[in-house]
């Protein structure tokens, strides 16, 4: 069987580290069989250059731009395809414009697809909402025409089946997490190393609900409880980065905010181990790294009260209405100065915990949905 694997998509962020997992371990999953993989690559990605210190593997680097790699994959891919007889195609994130005769396996992460009764894009305008809706449209088209879909949690596999009732071969398959990197430390700003401290690991991302930080951070001055809110996001003078500025202004609550930037994956486990909370407050997630993450280290969850957490997270989090920055505020309060309340959250984060699987058991799983999709289509 000879297997193609698609990383074109996986660009920057959380994608290339789930990939570099995937790298790390599947040689020694496959080598008992008799297949042979070959691989499609973002030029200058992470990936692109793990491949580049690995020399014993056949690759082919793709544009970055979207709209190249899609003619790429339509105009180059097919002599590739042909050349080495490639029998399944797995793309590890979204869908490509490969020959529809061979069968394609796609990893799917974008959950607002699956619900289309929310107006997702509901904050953009003009030609930048007009272009997520049409992204959207060849994702649908991804995923009414992938042979196998491998999805990150049981909710979103559910509402496929529900809503389109195709005879599409699915599964879930739970994420898993890595760390096998060299630790770094993170420093914070020396006059909030005493106080509690909430932490948002997060972007510019209206979803995640970033600019009702302030209003929170509001609430905590009423309540004159010194707590501080941390936010990864970049002071980058976009749009949203302006707005956010605006509202901490407007509600005079500089001194509990710090926007400290993006974190590299190895100084994570400092900057998790230097806070009391995490917050996930998104209308949407397929999945999210910050919530094994925080398990893993220890640390309560405060998340939305939606249907993708509750299937997510079960008893390990604890759930607030994602738009009452009263509510948020009262729930970290309940968190930080009621200790069963604490150890409670914690202990059932670390039960979910082991619930995951290694990346030696999540990349066995993904090669034993390629070989059942493989030999029923």
């Amino acid at each position: 069987m000879n297997v193609l694997i698609n990383f074109s998509t996986l660009k920057c962020g959380g994608g290339q580290n789930v990939a570099l997992n995937f790298l790390s371990v599947f040689q020694h999953i496959i080598e008992n069989g008799n297949k042979h993989c070959f691989f499609l690559v973002a030029k200058d990605s992470s990936i692109h250059r793990w491949f580049k210190k690995n020399g014993n593997y056949k690759y082919f680097v793709c544009p970055r731009n979207p709209i190249q790699r899609l003619l790429f994959e339509v105009c180059v891919t097919r002599s590739i395809i042909k050349k080495y007889q490639i029998d399944i195609i797995y793309s590890y994130f979204g869908y490509g414009l490969f020959p529809r005769k061979i069968p394609q396996i796609s990893g799917a992460a974008d959950s607002n697809l699956l619900y289309p009764e929310i107006d997702f894009w509901k904050d953009y305008k003009g030609v930048r909402r007009w272009w997520h809706l049409l992204v959207d449209q060849y994702r649908v088209y991804g995923l009414k025409h992938a042979r196998g879909i491998i999805f990150e949690n049981e909710c979103l596999e559910k509402r496929f089946r529900e809503l389109y009732k195709l005879n599409t071969f699915t599964i879930t398959i739970k994420p898993s997490i890595s760390n096998i990197y060299n630790q770094k430390s993170f420093s914070l700003p020396s006059n909030i190393i005493d106080l509690k401290k909430g932490l948002f690991l997060c972007g510019w991302h209206l979803n995640k609900n970033v600019l009702l930080i302030p209003e929170i951070a509001y609430n905590f001055k009423l309540m004159n409880y010194p707590f501080h809110l941390l936010l990864t996001a970049p002071l980058d003078n976009s749009k949203i980065c302006r707005d956010f500025i605006k509202l901490v202004e407007l509600y005079n609550v500089r001194e509990y905010i710090s926007i400290i930037g993006s974190v590299k994956k190895e100084e994570l486990a400092s900057l998790y181990q230097q806070v009391d909370v995490v917050y996930l407050l998104s209308k949407l997630e397929s999945f999210s790294n910050n919530i094994i993450e925080a398990w893993t280290y220890g640390k309560p969850l405060i998340v939305s009260d939606e249907e993708w957490a509750h299937s997510i997270c079960r008893e390990g989090a604890m759930y607030v209405d994602r738009n009452s920055a009263k509510a948020i505020a009262d729930a970290t309060f309940e968190l930080c100065e009621d200790e069963k309340s604490m150890e409670k959250t914690v202990s059932e984060g670390l039960i979910q915990l082991q619930t995951y699987p290694s990346i030696q058991d999540k990349t066995r799983q993904e090669w034993d949905f390629i070989n059942k999709v493989y030999e029923n289509v």
